[in-house]
């Protein structure tokens, strides 16, 4: 089976993979505080800037939206629980709309940007704060991110593979989500220590000062833009 694709850097030549990586975290940090505190018809109109975005780099949308399924079932389950209460339908479905919009500017910062990448740039940002520490963080967040695709695409398989065999989550719901569960979990811990006896043996220091990727004009338009898009919406639309 392939591996997972989203959460997973796609190796292709669009102008998000050639900005800085911490240009693209402020912009997504910025973007998704304003989704999740916006007024229904704002978070709607906001949501078409990903989209756009993901049409624009060409984003593999069939394979996405699959290997999606539980994310979107989230925001059905959010959009449920919203609506119960409040009996507001605008209102629930901005709630799912705003999550499902996280969602996709997660996935096209992951898409367009390796996790090395992320972690060399957030380390030598945070470094002139905490110090040495800053490469370590860094370390483990590239670590996360370079264990999600993993994570999915094993998830992925064993279900597959339990399905192959006739395993039904009709027949037995509760031994079969317990079943699933711990198959997952146990091929995970083994993924984990292999992908720790690797880095232990390539010598890896977690802490160690590493360049990272220059800042151009491009980055600095982003970030000046982003920043201002967050002052407006605190004047204008939280007032």
């Amino acid at each position: 089976m392939a591996e997972a694709l989203i959460f997973h850097y796609r190796n292709a030549d669009n102008f998000l993979v050639h900005l800085n990586p911490n240009a693209k975290l402020i912009a997504l940090l910025i973007y998704t505080i304003i989704v999740s505190t916006a007024k229904p018809a704002a978070v709607f109109m906001s949501a078409l800037f990903p989209i756009a975005v993901a049409f624009m780099i060409k984003l593999p949308w069939r394979e996405y939206i699959r290997e999606s399924i539980f994310f979107i079932i989230i925001s059905i389950f959010m959009f449920i629980a919203s609506f119960i209460p409040g009996q507001d339908a605008i209102h629930s479905l901005a709630y799912a709309v705003s999550f499902l919009s996280m969602v996709l500017a997660s996935m096209l910062l992951a898409d367009t940007t390796m996790p090395d990448e992320m972690s060399r740039s957030l380390g030598s940002a945070l470094s002139h704060i905490i110090g040495k520490r800053a490469y370590a963080l860094a370390a483990a967040m590239e670590i996360t991110l370079s264990m999600i695709p993993v994570i999915i695409d094993s998830s992925v398989c064993i279900f597959e593979a339990r399905r192959a065999r006739g395993a039904s989550f009709a027949s037995h719901p509760i031994r079969y989500l317990a079943e699933l569960s711990v198959s997952i979990l146990a091929d995970l811990l083994d993924r984990a220590e292999e992908y720790t006896d690797a880095l232990y043996s390539r010598g890896y220091d977690a802490s160690k000062r590493r360049e990272c990727a220059p800042y151009r004009l491009c980055d600095a338009v982003l970030i000046a833009l982003s920043l201002i898009v967050f002052v407006l919406d605190i004047v204008f639309l939280h007032i």
